[in-house]
């Protein structure tokens, strides 16, 4: 399948690229705070029933590696670089 050229707003792309640095910001925050000694549990009814903290902290991991995948596409583009294959 070839690329579609498609115009997109530069101010959307901004909006996106904002957005993605939040998700990013706000991972890493939940990281500190994990390793600080929070901890997140899964319940029901206000009663935590498993300790879900691994799990919570390795999904924001996750996001972390792939917006800074995203963010490094971004800059390649607009820096002119090229970036090869990172997504």
């Amino acid at each position: 399948m070839g690329e579609i050229d498609r115009l997109v707003p530069s101010g959307i792309i901004e909006q996106w690229v904002y957005h993605l640095r939040r998700q990013r910001a706000r991972a890493a925050d939940a990281i500190w705070l994990i390793d600080q000694g929070y901890t997140i549990h899964d319940g029901k009814n206000g009663v935590p029933t498993c300790d879900a903290t691994a799990r919570v902290r390795a999904e924001h991991e996750t996001v972390i590696c792939e917006v800074n995948a995203l963010l490094k596409l971004y800059d390649g583009i607009n820096l002119g670089q090229d970036i090869g294959e990172t997504v």
